[in-house]
C-alpha cells in the first residue's frame, strides 16, 4: 500500500511540475482569476502580498473539501489538529485552556468560530491567510486567519438541492433556495442533514463508533437599500448528536512500573500493579487477591476496532447571528459588523479505553458517570468534557478609496464572553476512597473545572498604504489591544472539597507591521508581485484550572516574511513561493501533570518554505500543486513529562525535570507536498462534460507533543482521493462517483497521553478510511 501510495504520489507530483493550489475555473484549460477580501478590500488574489489560499465555491467541490479535515490537505503547513482546531507553520493552540485560537475562524468578517465538526455547506469562498493578521482584523491572529464567505441570496429565484449516498451507510441531504422580497429584500435558506455509520468497531458492545448525526441550517436576509449601502443578516444553527469518537484507540506496550513503556506503542493494556488507582482499589473495594485491574482486557491490534465497555457519546450545539452594514460614501467606506455565538458540547467516553474482564469479589454501588449509579461486580469508568460559553463581538471599519497615493483603513474591535466547563473522570475505587474518609460528593470524581468565566477585549487597529511609484507600495501598520479575563477554577484529584479559585489576566499589547510591495516589469513573466514584511502578532494569557499556577502569560510572534506572486505563459501558469521566519515568544504549552492540567510559557524559532502552483495544459488538463516546508524548536524550557520514566509515579517529590531546548513544536511536520491533475471533455453531442480528477497529499512525520519522545511520534502519511463527475449546465444536473483515502490507510493525526492513574496509556486519532459514493445535484 505504501508503495502504491508513493507511486501515485510521485506521479501527479511529476505532471504537476509546481508547488501549490490556486483556484482553478469550471472550464479546464483556465485559472480562475478570483477576487477576495483578504485585506478587507476586493483584490485580485495574484495582487495581495500575503500568503494566502483560497478557494471559490467550485474549487471545494471540485477538490471534493466538505470540512476543516479535508481543507488542511491544500493548505500549505497546515495540520487540523487532533482533528478539531487548525495549526499554521507550527503556530496554533496548544494550550489546555479558554484562550482565543492562534488561528481564529471568521463567519463573513465576524469573529464568531465556525466548529471544525460543522461542514462546510453553501460558502461562496474561504479564504486561509499564513501568519499574523492584527492589523487587519479585530480579533488577534498569531498563526493566520480562516475567512468564511457564504453565499447571499439571488435577485432571482432558484437553488440547488443533493443527495450523497455512499459506504458505512452514509447519507446526506442538502439544499438551498433563494427568495426575492419584491425587489426590496431577498433571503436564502440552506441546509444539510448527515447520518452515517462509525468508522470504528467497538467489539465489546458490538456497535460501529465515530459515526455521525449531525444537521447545520443557515437564512439569510439582505436588503436593497440603495447603490450605495448593502445590509445583511445571518442566522445559523448547528446540532450534533452522535458517537463521534473524542478519543480513538488505545495504543500501550506494558511496563510493570509505568503501566505503559514510554519508549514503544502497541496493543497491549497497561500494566496496573504500581497505578495509584490499584493501590486505592485493594484498599478500598473487594479486590481479589492477586489481581490486576488490566489483566487479559482485549485490545485488537487494528486500529479500526476498539475493545470498551460503553460506546462514546457526542454532543454540541451552536446558535450564531451576524449583522453586516457597508455603506459607500465615495471616497470612504464604512463597514460595521455585529456577531453572536452561543456553543455547547458535552463528550463523553471510557476513560480507561477497556473492557475489563476483572470482577471485584461481590457487586459494589458507585457512579459510573454524572447522572448514573451502579451496582455491580464489574469495574466501569467514564469520563466527560464539557464546554459552554457565548461570544459577542462587535467592529467598526473605514476604509479609504482615494484616487491618489495615500489610503487608509482604521477600525475598532470590541469582544465581551462567558465560559464555562472542564474534565471529569469516574471510577469506583477514587468514589470508595473519598467516602471511606467522609468527603463529599463533589470529590468522588477527578475534575478540573472551571465557571464564571470571563472575557472583555477592545482593540484599535489600521494600515496605511502609501504608492512610492507606480510600481512600488508601502505598508504601515498597527493595533493596541487591552484584555481582561477572569474566572474561578477548582481542581480536585484524590482531595478534599478544594476552594474555587479565583484568577484574573490583564493585559495590553502594541503590535504593528510594515510592509512592501513590487510589481515589477519583467520579461519573462506576464505579471509579478514580490514582497516582504515584518509583522507582530499577540494572543493574551488566560487561567489555569490549578491553584499553583492560577494564570499563564501572552504570547507574541514576529514574523519575517518574503514572497512572490507570478503570472506567466499568457496567464496559463501561476507560481507563488514565500519564505518566513518567525520569533515566538510566551509560547503558550498545555500539559498533562500530576493528575491535572497546567499551560504555561516557552519561547520558540520557526522558519519555512512555502510554494503554491497551476498549471493549465491545452484545452483539456489542468494540474495543481504545492509543497512546504518547516523548521521549528523549542528555546530553553525546563518541564516534567509524565511518560519520562525518571517521573515514575503522578506524585514523585519533587518532580523530574528536562530541559526542551532543541525539540520540534507540536503538530509541524517538516515537508509536506500536495499534486492534483485533472482531464475534461465534452461526452458525445450533447451538453454534458466529464472531468477525471486525482488529489494526492503527503505529510511528513511529526510529534504529537512538545517532549519529543519516540511515543510522540506520528509517522508520515498520505492520501489519495479519486473522483469522476459528469456537469450537465445546460439543465443544471449533475453526478459524482468519489474516492477518498484510496489506500484505506490508517493514517493517525494526532496521539495523546492519558494520565498515570490509569498507566499513562495513548490514544490515537486518525482521519477517515476509505470512504466511497455517488452525489447528485439538481439546480434550478
Amino acid at each position: 500500500m505504501t508503495s502504491c501510495r508513493f507511486a501515485a504520489l510521485s506521479a501527479a507530483s511529476v505532471l504537476a511540475l509546481s508547488l501549490a493550489s490556486p483556484v482553478l475555473a469550471a472550464e479546464a484549460n483556465e485559472i480562475e482569476e478570483l477576487v477576495v477580501t483578504a485585506q478587507k478590500r476586493e483584490q485580485n488574489l495574484q495582487d495581495v502580498p500575503i500568503a494566502v489560499s483560497a478557494f471559490s465555491e467550485a474549487a471545494l467541490d471540485r477538490v471534493q473539501i466538505e470540512d476543516a479535515t479535508d481543507i488542511q490537505l491544500s493548505i500549505p503547513n497546515a495540520v487540523l489538529t487532533g482533528n478539531d482546531r487548525f495549526t499554521l507553520r507550527g503556530v496554533g493552540n496548544n494550550a489546555l485552556a479558554g484562550v482565543d485560537p492562534g488561528v481564529p475562524t471568521f463567519v463573513n468578517g465576524a469573529a464568531i468560530g465556525y466548529p471544525p465538526q460543522n461542514e462546510y455547506f453553501d460558502v461562496a469562498r474561504i479564504e486561509v491567510l499564513r501568519g499574523p493578521q492584527g492589523t487587519l482584523y479585530g480579533r488577534n491572529t498569531t498563526g493566520g486567519a480562516i475567512n468564511i464567505i457564504t453565499r447571499k441570496p439571488g435577485s432571482e429565484f432558484g437553488g440547488d438541492v443533493s443527495l450523497q449516498g455512499g459506504n458505512h451507510g452514509n447519507v446526506r441531504v442538502g439544499g438551498a433556495v433563494d427568495l426575492p422580497l419584491g425587489g426590496v429584500a431577498a433571503v436564502r435558506l440552506a441546509g444539510y442533514k448527515l447520518e452515517r455509520d462509525g468508522y470504528t468497531k467497538n467489539i465489546s458492545t458490538g456497535n460501529d463508533v465515530d459515526g455521525r448525526d449531525q444537521w447545520g441550517a443557515r437564512g439569510t436576509l439582505t436588503f436593497d437599500i440603495g447603490e450605495q449601502t448593502d445590509v445583511a443578516v445571518v442566522l445559523s444553527r448547528f446540532e450534533e448528536d452522535s458517537s463521534r469518537a473524542r478519543e480513538g484507540k488505545r495504543l500501550c506496550r506494558a511496563h510493570p512500573v509505568l503501566g505503559c513503556d514510554p519508549r514503544f506503542l502497541g496493543f497491549d493494556s497497561p500494566d496496573a500493579n504500581t497505578t495509584i488507582l490499584q493501590t486505592l482499589s485493594r484498599a478500598f473495594t473487594p479486590f481479589p487477591a492477586g489481581g490486576n485491574i488490566y489483566a487479559g482486557a482485549p485490545n485488537p491490534t487494528d486500529l479500526r476496532k476498539i475493545a470498551a465497555d460503553t460506546d462514546p457519546t457526542y454532543e454540541a450545539k451552536q446558535s450564531t447571528a451576524a449583522f453586516e452594514l457597508n455603506h459607500d460614501f465615495g471616497s470612504i467606506m464604512l463597514s460595521a459588523i455585529y456577531g453572536y455565538s452561543k456553543f455547547s458540547t458535552e463528550q463523553n467516553t471510557d476513560w480507561d479505553n477497556a473492557d475489563l474482564p476483572f470482577r471485584f469479589t461481590r457487586p459494589i454501588t458507585y457512579f459510573k458517570d454524572r447522572t448514573t449509579q451502579v451496582t455491580t461486580d464489574r469495574l466501569l469508568t467514564t469520563d466527560s468534557f464539557t464546554a459552554r460559553g457565548t461570544t459577542k463581538t462587535g467592529e467598526l471599519r473605514l476604509a479609504s478609496q482615494f484616487k491618489g497615493r495615500f489610503n487608509f483603513l482604521v477600525g475598532y474591535f470590541g469582544a465581551e464572553g462567558t465560559s464555562s466547563g472542564g474534565f471529569e473522570t469516574w471510577h469506583p475505587s477514587i468514589e470508595l476512597f473519598q467516602r471511606a474518609l467522609g468527603r463529599p460528593q463533589d470529590t468522588w470524581r477527578v475534575s478540573a473545572l472551571t465557571r464564571n468565566g470571563k472575557s472583555d477585549t477592545w482593540a484599535l487597529f489600521g494600515e496605511s498604504y502609501f504608492e512610492v511609484t507606480p510600481e512600488l507600495r508601502l505598508t504601515l501598520g498597527g493595533r493596541y489591544t487591552e484584555e481582561e479575563r477572569s474566572g474561578e477554577a477548582r481542581s480536585i484529584v484524590l482531595s478534599g472539597l478544594n476552594p474555587w479559585v479565583f484568577s484574573k489576566f490583564e493585559g495590553q499589547k502594541t503590535t504593528w507591521k510594515a510592509a512592501v510591495d513590487w510589481s515589477p516589469d519583467l520579461a519573462f513573466t506576464d505579471k509579478t508581485l514580490v514582497y516582504g514584511s515584518i509583522a507582530t502578532g499577540y494572543k493574551g494569557g488566560g487561567q489555569n484550572s490549578n491553584a499553583a499556577t492560577p494564570t499563564f502569560g501572552p504570547e507574541t510572534v514576529t514574523a519575517y516574511e518574503v514572497g512572490t506572486k507570478n503570472v506567466l505563459m499568457e496567464g496559463a501558469l501561476q507560481a507563488n513561493l514565500t519564505a518566513f521566519y518567525y520569533d515566538y515568544t510566551g509560547l503558550q504549552l498545555g500539559q498533562r501533570i500530576n493528575g491535572g492540567v497546567v499551560t504555561r510559557n516557552a519561547d520558540a524559532t520557526i522558519y519555512g518554505l512555502e510554494g503554491e502552483f497551476a498549471w493549465s495544459v491545452g484545452e483539456n488538463w489542468l494540474f495543481d500543486a504545492n509543497v512546504s516546508h518547516l523548521h521549528t524548536s523549542i528555546g530553553t524550557f525546563l518541564s516534567e513529562d509524565a511518560a519520562n520514566p525518571a517521573q515514575s509515579l503522578t506524585a514523585t517529590t519533587p518532580t523530574v525535570q528536562i530541559n526542551l531546548k532543541g525539540n520540534d513544536l507540536p503538530h509541524s511536520p517538516g515537508f509536506k507536498v500536495k499534486a492534483g491533475g485533472q482531464y475534461q471533455t465534452a461526452v458525445g453531442d450533447g451538453d454534458w462534460m466529464a472531468t477525471f480528477r486525482v488529489d494526492a497529499t503527503w505529510q511528513d512525520s511529526y510529534f504529537s507533543r512538545e517532549y519529543n519522545t519516540a511515543t510522540d511520534r506520528i509517522d508520515s502519511w498520505g492520501v489519495i482521493d479519486l473522483q469522476v463527475r459528469l456537469d450537465n449546465d445546460a439543465q443544471g444536473l449533475s453526478a459524482r462517483l468519489f474516492v477518498k483515502n484510496l489506500t484505506n490507510d490508517d493514517n493517525i493525526t494526532n496521539i495523546i497521553i492519558e494520565d498515570a492513574l490509569i498507566g499513562r496509556y495513548r490514544n490515537a486519532r486518525l482521519l477517515e478510511p476509505r470512504t466511497y459514493g455517488v452525489i447528485v445535484q439538481k439546480r434550478f
